[in-house]
């Protein structure tokens, strides 16, 4: 495999591509009580391919047992919580996931790998 080969659209040809909805973060607004409010823009129907985390991933990743988090593989550009306010999110089988971080392979491969945390629905 090369650099600029896109692993992702090979691996197509032997997994089926999955759908997702796809919410980019817009803003955020003050609420009454003082805390703020994320606001995504509208859905975008988007393809890749969705796998949950192992758990017995959890510990050498940093992560909370006690969370569900996936692993989303897709060909755009992708916001997380670590160079935005809130990131971007994915809706996956009626389930919201946060995106928390992104491995950057778009600019060398055209795909990106999103991990994304369970959380609940607005």
């Amino acid at each position: 495999m090369i650099p600029g080969s896109n692993l992702l659209n090979t691996a197509f040809k032997l997994i089926a591509r999955q759908s997702f909805q796809y919410y980019t973060y817009s803003t955020r607004i003050n609420q009454v009580n003082g805390q703020y409010e994320s606001v995504y823009n509208s859905p975008v129907c988007t393809t890749g391919s969705a796998q949950p985390m192992p758990r017995e991933l959890y510990e050498a990743y940093g992560l909370d047992f006690n969370s569900h988090y996936f692993r989303f593989y897709v060909a755009r550009d992708v916001v997380d919580v670590g160079r935005d306010v809130a990131g971007d999110q994915i809706v996956f089988q009626g389930i919201y996931y946060q995106v928390l971080s992104i491995t950057p392979w778009r600019g060398i491969d055209g795909w990106n790998e999103i991990l994304a945390i369970q959380v609940p629905s607005p």
